[in-house]
C-alpha cells in the first residue's frame, strides 16, 4: 500500500513536468504555485481557490486556471475525490463542506500546494518571483 503522502507527490510531479513539457517555463504559473500554500493558510481554502478562479476571467487558457486545474487534480487523484473534479467544482465542494470537510480539504490542500510548489521549485527550477533560479551554487 502507497501512503497517501507518496500519492500527492507522485501526481503533483507528473503534473508539473507536464506542464513544463508543454509550455516551457511558466513565470506566473511558477509565481502563483510559490504563493498558493500562503494564500490558504492565511485566507483559507475557499478564499484561495475564489481568487484563482476569478482571475480565470473567462479565460480557461491562463496561469490561474492551469493552477487550479492542477492543484484540483492533485486532490482528486490522491484523496479519492469525485473523478470529475475541476478547478471550479473545487471551490464548490470548499464552500459547501461543512466544518470538519472544510479542515480536511484545508490539510490536504496545503499538502498538495506545497508538493507543487517544491516541484516548481525543483523540475520548473522558478523561483518566488516565477524567474529562474540558479543551479549552482552561490560562492
Amino acid at each position: 500500500m502507497i501512503p497517501r503522502s507518496h500519492r500527492v507527490a507522485h501526481v503533483a510531479h507528473r503534473l508539473v513536468s507536464d506542464r513544463r513539457d508543454k509550455y516551457g517555463k511558466c513565470k506566473e504559473y511558477g509565481a502563483l504555485a510559490h504563493k498558493l500554500p500562503a494564500m490558504i493558510l492565511q485566507n483559507g481554502m475557499a478564499q484561495a481557490t475564489g481568487f484563482l478562479l476569478a482571475k480565470m476571467s473567462g479565460n480557461n487558457d491562463n496561469e490561474h486556471a492551469a493552477l487550479l486545474d492542477d492543484f484540483a487534480a492533485v486532490l482528486r487523484e490522491s484523496s479519492g475525490l469525485d473523478s470529475n473534479l475541476d478547478g471550479a467544482s473545487l471551490h464548490r465542494l470548499v464552500i459547501d463542506a461543512s466544518t470538519l470537510d472544510t479542515m480536511q480539504l484545508t490539510r490536504r490542500g496545503l499538502e498538495a500546494s506545497a508538493w507543487i510548489k517544491r516541484y516548481v521549485q525543483g523540475v520548473l527550477k522558478l523561483g518566488a518571483t516565477g524567474d529562474a533560479v540558479d543551479e549552482a551554487p552561490a560562492p
